[in-house]
């Protein structure tokens, strides 16, 4: 089972806390226990369970193996001069200084 099966089979999307995780592996189990299941239906039930067991098994191996970068970033940029180093040619620059400013 690929990571992507076990977010559909849980109705996950790509981005989820741990705390999405958990409701959303308890609202499918809620939904597909066994012991709610119709008089009939059990096999397909314990069937439906099983997948959801696997793919909460699934994203919580890629959680204990994901690893967190622990450090902030060195340079934290000011994004006003950022864009201004980009951008800010012609239309988006400062007017140019007028004449009697350039004599001073």
């Amino acid at each position: 089972m690929t990571l992507k099966d076990a977010r559909e089979i849980l109705g996950l999307g790509v981005t989820a806390t741990r705390q999405e995780i958990t409701a959303a592996f308890r609202r499918a189990a809620r939904r597909w226990h066994p012991d709610r299941a119709p008089q009939g239906s059990e096999a397909e039930y314990r069937a439906r369970m099983q997948e959801i067991n696997l793919a909460y098994a699934q994203v919580r191996r890629f959680l204990e193996n994901y690893q967190y970068r622990l450090e902030e970033p060195e340079d934290q940029k000011d994004y006003d001069s950022w864009w201004y180093e980009r951008f800010a040619t012609g239309v988006w620059s400062k007017p140019p200084p007028n004449s009697s400013e350039k004599k001073k």
